[in-house]
């Protein structure tokens, strides 16, 4: 190791230049900047203090070294202090013109506090007012899923040719959507003839033989009537003779009759087939036309019965254990506002379908459509009964108003001829029962008809 001499005059020096910084840093601590100019201007004076006093040894420069590096982090300290004071000032004045409300709302009435309406009697009688009492009953939990009207297989009947002819039409030309009853004349088919030179020969033949026939039986009735004068014959041999005669006259007018068509319409006499509808319905599709040939067994129409149908309703998987599938589905439209009728559907036993695709199960229901606005392919809302049940407060839900702000509202009868207006809160609308999450106390009894007529009395807008 060695060791170098320092001469007084240096050391003299070095140590009036240390005592120098000392005081120079006590008299800025002293006095620390308080903004970001400040903070330049300090740095300003620390680095004019070194070149003004410069160091005059190896260990004076590493003395100073050490001095700049404490200016540096009081540098760093003092800037982030400025930065946050900075920031303090502007969210300070952000939250005194937050707390500062933009409304003030005096003389508010509380709803405990609302008017209280007292009818006459006569005015109640009028309005036909009726109450019912709150009630505190297990209600079931509903689903709402969206179901796709679909024909039972059993409901559509398609008609057949019975035999090669040709079509024709006696009513108006059927069309697609026409309803019709059962056993109403559609068609008119007629057969292709069989081989026959003159059809004529053959009917007048046939009823010059019906002639002959009559006249023999009509003989042989009178000689057996002779013979039982005589004593020769029975009862039975003239009854028997009766019979021969009278079938042979049915025999005679048939054919006769049949001569008389054949002479109006001589191609198409006696052989038409009419072809009518097989059940009350509604034509779903028309396979043939008027003056068209058709061949044994083609189709000709089909018929489908709307008086009922089923309902499929596609079910997440994982939902099928929750619902109860024994309870009846209440259907109504996708749009309906709740408490709107709705039809009940009752649950069958439908050849199981799903869908893979989506996970799902179908659930099938049947209802009854005797006015045929449900059609196939038609989307319809499903309410579906859960397993789960729960006690809730419910009210009829005719009781229910709502303002012109949407709150839902009913009227207390809290004592002979005075109602007054009460905040409830529906959580839904289960048949004709509204179920409530809050509302009047149990057995409270509230206006279920004339509700409508005290709101307007409470503002002014009633009779």
């Amino acid at each position: 190791m060695r060791y170098y001499r320092i001469p007084p005059a240096e050391a003299g020096g070095l140590f009036k230049s240390n005592l120098w910084a000392s005081k120079r840093r006590r008299l800025d601590l002293n006095n620390p900047p308080t903004a970001v100019g400040g903070i330049q201007e300090y740095c300003s004076r620390v680095c004019r203090s070194g070149l003004n006093n410069p160091p005059t040894t190896v260990g004076g420069i590493q003395r100073i070294s050490k001095q700049a590096l404490g200016y540096f982090f009081s540098l760093v300290i003092f800037t982030a202090l400025a930065v946050l004071s900075g920031c303090a000032k502007p969210q300070a004045a952000e939250n005194q013109t937050a707390a500062a409300p933009a409304a003030k709302v005096e003389n508010a009435v509380k709803e405990s506090e609302l008017a209280t309406i007292k009818l006459s009697p006569q005015a109640e009688a009028r309005l036909g007012v009726t109450t019912a009492p709150v009630a505190m009953e297990r209600v079931a939990q509903t689903r709402t899923f969206a179901g796709e009207i679909v024909l039972p297989p059993d409901r559509t009947t398609s008609m057949a040719a019975p035999v090669n002819g040709t079509l024709a039409a006696d009513s108006p030309l059927l069309a697609v959507g026409a309803f019709v009853r059962k056993g109403q004349p559609l068609y008119r088919l007629t057969p292709f003839l069989a081989p026959e030179r003159d059809l004529r020969v053959q009917i007048e033949r046939e009823v010059v033989n019906a002639q002959t026939r009559v006249e023999a039986a009509r003989v042989r009735h009178t000689r057996v009537e002779q013979l039982l004068r005589d004593g020769a014959a029975s009862e039975k041999a003239v009854q028997q003779a009766r019979e021969e005669m009278d079938l042979a006259g049915n025999d005679l007018k048939a054919a006769r009759e049949r001569l008389e068509r054949y002479e109006k319409a001589p191609v198409n006499a006696d052989v038409a087939v009419t072809i009518t509808a097989p059940r009350d319905g509604v034509i779903q599709k028309v396979l043939a036309n008027p003056g068209q040939t058709v061949a044994s067994g083609s189709p000709l129409f089909e018929v489908v019965n709307l008086s009922s149908v089923w309902i499929r309703v596609p079910l997440y998987v994982g939902d099928l254990r929750l619902i109860d599938r024994r309870q009846t589905a209440r259907v109504h439209a996708l749009n309906d506002a709740p408490g709107a009728p709705s039809r009940p559907a009752r649950p069958i036993n439908a050849p199981p379908t799903a869908n893979p695709a989506n996970d799902t199960a179908d659930l099938y229901f049947e209802l009854a459509n005797s006015d045929g606005s449900l059609r196939p392919g038609q989307k319809m809302g499903v309410t579906l009964a859960e397993r789960v049940s729960e006690e809730s407060l419910v009210v009829p839900w005719s009781a229910v108003l709502h303002d012109a702000y949407g709150g839902a509202w009913v009227y207390e009868n809290t004592a002979p001829q005075q109602y007054a207006r009460r905040r409830v809160e529906v959580r839904r609308v289960v048949n004709s029962l509204a179920v409530l999450a809050r509302g009047p106390a149990v057995g409270a009894k509230v206006v279920t008809a004339g509700a409508a007529e005290i709101f307007g009395t409470e503002f002014g807008t009633g009779k």
